[in-house]
């Protein structure tokens, strides 16, 4: 059996100062649609985490997550 993934979560996160943070996930099935996606992530929206789902080549389930951090820089200090 050969290493495949199943599917794609990208987690986003937004500040808003009435509701606080916003954090929602997106479900895509191939790489390509996942990176389209990731090409029209705009701001305020940042991206948290990537989470891959797969097989790997016995047939067992395997998660690849990846965390990012993002801050904010003010350019007038």
């Amino acid at each position: 059996m050969n290493e495949h993934v199943t599917e794609i979560n990208l987690v986003v996160r937004k500040w808003d100062k009435k509701a606080g943070l916003d954090e929602h996930a997106h479900t895509y099935n191939t790489i390509d649609d996942f990176f389209a996606a990731c090409l029209k992530v705009e701001n305020p929206e940042l991206i948290e985490r990537l989470i891959i789902n797969g097989m790997d080549s016995a047939g067992k389930e395997r998660t690849m997550t990846f965390v990012f951090q993002s801050v904010t820089v003010d350019a007038k200090k």
